[in-house]
């Protein structure tokens, strides 16, 4: 894993631990709980420049503090349950990069209409928290590790955005150019979502044989924050 620095609410430094490889996160301690508006912000910006597919993970994984076998929990935070696996001793917890967006409420199942507009145009798409393929003609989750096809909300995402922004600027002081900065950031989230709702699953996936629908999403957001 490689470090990278952030900031917590109050301007204090944090060290979040990145993988690369398997798209992922290890949070020390409250850390998840304690990022800045503008830090979740950065660790979006760090997962929209993945391009290379996530290495599956080992159904065994260890603390990187203590090195104790590492145990599958879950917790619920906005109504929205993600999943994790935490250190029996509370030094931390790791978390896909699926799972942290489901933690800042950034992702959600596809509708009955989104899946059967899939099924029109694309047999197999990929698990957006495994990686494994999922045959869309059979069946609506995956069948590894039974997550739910999901996509990112391009309501949520554009409404997220803003409050964070609006945070960060509230965090840091006032910040006069907030208000054409927003309009901004919602003109090129409505061009990045054009789509309707029900159509978007499949445009951002058009013209490809398989596909990550939250990757995809990614890619949107990352023409956004760096627009």
């Amino acid at each position: 894993m490689r470090e990278l620095q952030v900031r917590e609410t109050y301007g204090r430094p944090l060290v979040i631990d990145l993988c690369d490889a398997c798209h992922g996160f290890w949070f020390d301690g409250a850390e998840l709980l304690q990022l800045s508006a503008g830090s979740t912000l950065d660790l979006f910006r760090e997962m929209s420049g993945e391009e290379e597919p996530a290495q599956p993970l080992s159904p065994e994984m260890a603390c990187p503090r203590c090195s104790a076998r590492l145990e599958h929990a879950s917790d619920i935070q906005r109504g929205t349950r993600f999943h994790f696996a935490r250190c029996p001793a509370g030094h931390g917890r790791f978390l896909t990069y699926f799972q942290f967006m489901r933690a800042k409420n950034f992702v959600r199942t596809l509708s009955v209409r989104e899946i059967n507009a899939l099924r029109g145009h694309i047999r197999q798409i990929n698990c957006s928290n495994c990686g494994a393929a999922v045959d869309v003609e059979r069946g609506s989750a995956c069948a590894y590790c039974r997550t739910p096809l999901s996509m990112i909300d391009p309501g949520q995402l554009e409404r997220t955005l803003e409050d964070l922004q609006d945070a960060e600027a509230r965090r840091t002081g006032v910040d006069p150019t907030l208000p054409l900065r927003l309009a901004q950031e919602r003109l090129r989230a409505e061009k990045a979502f054009a789509s309707s709702d029900g159509e978007w699953a499949v445009s951002v996936l058009r013209g490809q044989r398989s596909g990550d629908l939250v990757q995809a999403g990614l890619r949107a957001l990352k023409s956004i924050l760096r627009g």
